[in-house]
C-alpha cells in the first residue's frame, strides 16, 4: 500500500536561511505554544534542542523527550524522530528545510511523515494536520519579527501538486468532485497576472504550475497556494512550493 501523504506546511520569512534555522532551533522555547494542547506538561515549562534531542521540561522539572535528531545540517535541513508523549517505538519523522528565496527571504518547509508505522495512521495524521498550522504559524510570527524584507524584483516558484489524503490510496484525483477547485484557483492566479504555465505531469494525479510574483509578495502567495485552492484544502491535492532560480527566459 502506498504511504499516506505527509503533512506539509510552508512559510516565507524575511531573513536568510541562517537566521531562519537559528530561530527554529535555538529559539524553539520562545515560539512553541506549550500552553495550547501542544505539549506534554502544559503551560509553564519550556522546550529546547539538547544533546541531540528535543526535550520538554515541565514547570516541576519533569522532562519528556519529544524526539531525536537524525540529521542536523544548518542552515539547510533538520530531520528528527517525533513522538511527544509516546515512546520512540511509536515515532514518526519531521523534516524542516530552509531554502533561500532571493537574497533576503527564506522558504521554510515542515514535512511530517511516516504515518504507515502507526497502529491508527489516519487518526494521528488528522490530529497533526489540525495542529501544525497553529504551531508553525507561531514560528513564522517570531521569524518575521525583523519586519518585512526590503526586496525588489520578482521571484519564480514551481508549485508541485500530488495526490492528497482524501484520495489515498487510489490517487484518483481528476474524478473527485472537489478537484474542480484546482483549475478555478489557477484561473485566479492568471487573473492576478502571476501564472506562467500549468498542467499535469506523467505521474498519476500529479501536476505542476509555475508562477512569477513580486519578491515582496513571496510570503503572501506561498500562503495563498496552500489556503485558497479548495482542492488542496479538501485534501484532494497536496502542494509543495519550490523556489526556481530562473537564469534564462525565451
Amino acid at each position: 500500500m502506498k504511504p499516506l501523504p505527509p503533512v506539509r506546511r510552508q512559510v516565507v520569512v524575511p531573513s536568510g536561511p541562517e537566521l531562519a534555522f537559528a530561530v527554529f532551533t535555538e529559539e524553539i522555547g520562545a515560539w512553541w505554544p506549550l500552553g495550547e494542547n501542544h505539549s506534554v506538561f502544559g503551560a509553564g515549562g519550556t522546550v529546547a534542542f539538547r544533546d541531540g534531542a528535543v526535550v520538554e521540561t515541565g514547570p516541576d522539572g519533569d522532562e519528556s523527550v519529544w524526539g531525536s535528531v537524525l540529521e542536523w545540517a544548518p542552515p539547510q535541513r533538520l530531520l528528527i524522530t517525533w513522538h511527544p508523549g509516546r515512546g520512540p517505538d511509536d515515532a514518526t519523522e519531521v523534516e524542516v528545510t530552509f531554502a533561500a528565496v532571493g537574497e533576503h527571504q527564506t522558504l521554510v518547509t515542515l514535512e511530517h511523515r511516516g504515518w504507515e508505522r502507526l497502529a491508527d495512521p489516519m487518526a494521528r495524521r488528522s490530529g497533526y494536520e489540525q495542529g501544525w498550522p497553529l504551531v508553525f504559524g507561531a514560528y513564522a510570527e517570531l521569524a518575521a519579527k525583523p519586519g518585512p524584507a526590503d526586496v525588489d524584483g520578482e521571484v519564480w516558484f514551481a508549485l508541485l501538486h500530488t495526490p492528497g489524503p482524501a484520495v489515498w490510496p487510489s490517487a484518483e484525483v481528476f474524478a473527485h468532485p472537489d478537484f474542480a477547485g484546482h483549475p478555478a484557483f489557477l484561473l485566479r492566479l492568471r487573473e492576478h497576472g502571476v501564472l506562467v504555465a500549468a498542467g499535469p505531469l506523467d505521474g498519476v494525479g500529479e501536476g505542476m504550475a509555475v508562477i512569477r510574483v513580486p519578491a515582496a509578495a513571496a510570503a503572501e502567495f506561498t500562503a495563498l497556494v496552500q489556503s485558497a485552492d479548495t482542492a488542496v484544502t479538501a485534501g484532494v491535492l497536496q502542494v509543495r512550493v519550490r523556489p526556481w532560480a530562473v537564469r534564462l527566459t525565451g
